[in-house]
């Protein structure tokens, strides 16, 4: 049994050091960098048509239809989808996202723990102190999630919120079409975002852990990278069309996948609705009153608006993505501008 046991366990490593998601480095050479995340990329693709698969056979399937793996794949990976001139720019896109994540935003890191001892090594102990055991482990993972998720919604709500910040985020929401792994996302709005969650959900998380007198270990970091890779799935359906779900009860509790489906309409009753990511809490939409729960089979129109779809996109060029943004933020200064929640509400049929 010991045997099995332990060939059981390295087939499992050998089976993750292939799909399992592997973190870049930017102290390794560019083409290396690239290489891994083209491989990373692979590796997602993977696991959406796999999850994919599964929730299709089980929950999606209409009733009679064939159940083959070319059904599959024809659910999965809807030829429409991937024709559309959103998708193109997307995918333009890619190679520029992995220059701009090589030379800017790796330092930016800032994790709960390291800010917990931080402190500890400038401000001394706090006065209170949890013994190193379960719930220590427990409290360190549930600080660092609370800070993270606290920290992107905030990032989430100023960039719909503010007007300046709505403009680099737009061309997030200005895709036409969803799909799985990678969605257009402008440089400084991903600069921004990461601002957030790297370094303000580190402080948020570590500020906690320091005050409670949790300290850091790692056994909390080594669960919270399975929590992370279990996340990092599932949000793979966010922007994709299929309808993943935790169960009516649970997804009042916890964000799930389907629920940025609806944030990415551009109809004006879901407008500026669930700031919330994959796994989260949907408590800071709740309080924040934009937490929309979407019916069965409700009709999503893709787009930063109805206002700006097709030839008014402004951002149907790569160009105009990259470039277009900078030119409507700075014009947002020289006006008392509104945020994007009190854009017209003038819709198109």
């Amino acid at each position: 049994m010991d045997a099995f046991q332990s060939g059981l366990a390295q087939a499992a490593l050998a089976f993750w050091a292939y799909l399992g998601p592997q973190p870049n480095s930017t102290h390794q050479a560019f083409g290396a960098f690239a290489t891994g995340s083209l491989a990373n990329m692979a590796r997602n693709y993977f696991w959406f048509l796999l999850m994919g698969a599964v929730l299709y056979a089980v929950f999606l399937r209409k009733r009679g239809a064939a159940l083959t793996p070319a059904a599959v794949l024809r659910y999965l990976l809807p030829a429409s989808v991937y024709k559309t001139p959103s998708v193109r720019i997307d995918l333009m896109m890619v190679p520029i996202s992995w220059v701009l994540n090589f030379l800017l935003f790796a330092g930016l890191a800032v994790g709960s723990g390291v800010a917990q001892i931080w402190l500890v090594q400038h401000y001394g102990h706090s006065p209170l102190q949890v013994p190193a055991g379960w719930m220590a482990v427990a409290l360190q993972i549930a600080f660092t999630l609370l800070g993270t998720d606290l920290a992107r919604f905030a990032w989430h709500y100023q960039g719909h919120k503010v007007a300046f910040f709505w403009e680099f985020h737009k061309g997030h929401h200005s895709a036409e079409t969803l799909h799985p792994v990678f969605i257009r996302t402008h440089p400084v709005d991903m600069f921004i975002r990461l601002l957030y969650m790297n370094m303000g959900g580190g402080l948020l998380g570590g500020g906690l852990m320091y005050l409670t007198g949790v300290d850091a270990s790692a056994t909390a970091a080594g669960y919270l990278a399975v929590i992370g890779t279990v996340f990092h799935f599932m949000q793979q359906f966010e922007h994709s069309h299929v309808k993943f779900s935790f169960g009516k009860t649970l997804d009042t509790i916890f964000y799930p996948p389907h629920f940025h489906q609806i944030h990415h309409s551009a109809l004006l009753a879901h407008r500026d609705k669930n700031f919330g990511l994959t796994g989260g809490l949907c408590l800071w939409d709740k309080l924040a009153g934009t937490l929309y729960i979407p019916k069965a089979d409700e009709k999503i129109v893709y787009g930063a608006s109805m206002e700006e779809l097709g030839d008014n996109n402004p951002h149907r060029t790569l160009w105009g993505f990259l470039s277009g943004p900078f030119v409507a933020a700075v014009r947002t200064l020289g006006r008392h501008a509104e945020g994007p929640g009190e854009r017209p509400a003038r819709e198109v049929a």
